[in-house]
């Protein structure tokens, strides 16, 4: 999902993605280099569709109806993404197979000009914009060096 919403955020261009910002090799005293991740590969996906969907996320965070504005609606940096709510259903037992929601939450941000894509997944967490989102939240403003409080979350997934 990670590498999805990198694909939205960058105009449709699929990346590699990577989490390494750093190599030393123990007892070296000094970091060694590091491989640099692949260019990232033409889709071919219409831009205009991407537009449509670009907004949609924006929308989604920051407009009236969003299901995850009460999380980022004040963040100083605009982020663009989109709460789930997945079912899992699980065997405790006695015949009995209850379902467990699992919070989901997946972005990128600034929303103009994307830097960090996050990708937020609760196991057994209610709903995403209740837990996943305030999670990624916590990524974009130690990212961002920047803090706000959450409204009220919402669980309208």
């Amino acid at each position: 999902m990670a590498r999805f919403y990198a694909l939205i955020a960058n105009g449709g261009k699929l990346v590699t993605p990577h989490v390494l910002l750093g190599i030393e090799r123990p007892g070296s005293g000094g970091a060694i280099p590091h491989p640099r991740p692949s260019s990232p590969q033409s889709t071919g996906v219409d831009p205009q569709a991407l537009d449509v969907v670009r907004q949609g996320l924006l929308e989604a965070t920051h407009s009236s109806f969003g299901t995850s504005t009460a999380v980022f609606g004040s963040f100083p940096v605009a982020i663009a993404g989109k709460t789930g709510t997945a079912e899992k259903v699980v065997d405790v037992g006695n015949g009995f197979h209850p379902l467990y929601d699992q919070a989901w939450w997946c972005g990128y941000g600034p929303a103009n000009s994307p830097k960090l894509v996050v990708c937020a997944v609760i196991e057994n967490g209610g709903h995403g914009g209740v837990a996943a989102a305030p999670a990624a939240l916590e990524v974009f403003q130690q990212y961002f060096n920047k803090q706000t409080s959450i409204q009220s979350a919402s669980h309208s997934d």
